[in-house]
């Protein structure tokens, strides 16, 4: 099935230089196409798609998938990476703080005396994982009050809240009514968080982004355009994990939906990427 869905694909007329694969997913029901963030292309199916009907959408959505990858080649440098070393900034809720690395703490990170203080790790890496895991800890508390905070003023259920590398996502919403956001957001100003938030919980209560979306999104936050083209902007300065010296780390600014987080090339302090089929 997949050799015959692939010489379709082949022949859709996509550049010979761009890479892609074609996957089948059992739950899906159309086709979908998604840039992941090494620069690939993938395309998933429905069990039993047509190879015609898969080649005919690959062929109509050719633009949107140039734009999609330049894009992502166009702000490949933007995203930071880190060094471990003292008075290396890191954001937390938008806001800047020096790190500190000690050798005697009771935690392997917190914030103290207006510093991310970490305890001296064996190596590099070490430490920029553990400020990662710190920051998906925190993001999931924080994230999880604002859920629910917000569930109720929009008419949804209040949502079990995971944290996970989701790529080129901020956040995405699960299948069976939970929400996921990525690791590297509780970075964001609060304010923009709340845009992050709210758009999932809306598509707990609207798939698509369509006119009743929109609606329901301007309805709770009056201000969501601007704050799309702050996250837009914003965005793209996220640390994602790289570690600096390291080789490329390329990224598109995150998408829930219309607006994405970015990813990385290379080997660094990440966390294991979400299936977002």
């Amino acid at each position: 099935m997949t050799d015959s869905l692939d010489t379709a694909v082949a022949a859709a007329g996509l550049p010979a230089h761009w890479s892609w694969r074609v996957q089948v997913r059992p739950r899906r029901r159309t086709v979908g196409l998604d840039v992941l963030p090494d620069g690939s292309i993938l395309i998933a199916v429905p069990p039993g798609a047509r190879p015609a009907d898969v080649a005919a959408v690959v062929r109509s959505r050719r633009l949107w998938l140039a734009t999609a990858l330049k894009r992502r080649a166009d702000l490949s440098a933007e995203h930071p990476a880190k060094e471990l070393v003292d008075g290396e900034g890191f954001e937390y809720l938008g806001r800047r703080y020096q790190l500190k690395l000690v050798d005697d703490l009771n935690a392997l990170v917190k914030l103290h005396g207006g510093a991310l203080v970490v305890r001296r790790p064996g190596t590099d890496q070490e430490g920029l994982a553990a400020i990662a895991q710190w920051y998906g800890s925190r993001g999931r508390r924080w994230l999880s009050g604002r859920a629910g905070a917000w569930a109720g003023r929009i008419g949804a259920g209040v949502p079990s809240v995971r944290i996970d590398d989701l790529g080129t996502r901020w956040g995405l919403r699960n299948r069976d009514g939970s929400v996921t956001f990525h690791w590297a957001a509780i970075q964001l100003p609060a304010d923009l968080l709340d845009l992050v938030v709210v758009h999932e919980l809306v598509h707990l209560l609207v798939s698509h982004h369509n006119d009743e979306f929109r609606r329901r999104l301007l309805l709770a936050l009056p201000d969501a355009a601007e704050l799309e083209a702050r996250l837009a902007q914003v965005g793209r300065h996220v640390w994602l994990g790289a570690a600096r010296g390291e080789w490329g780390h390329a990224a598109v600014a995150p998408r829930c939906g219309e607006f994405a987080v970015s990813g990385q090339h290379g080997q660094s302090a990440r966390h294991r990427r979400a299936t977002c089929g």
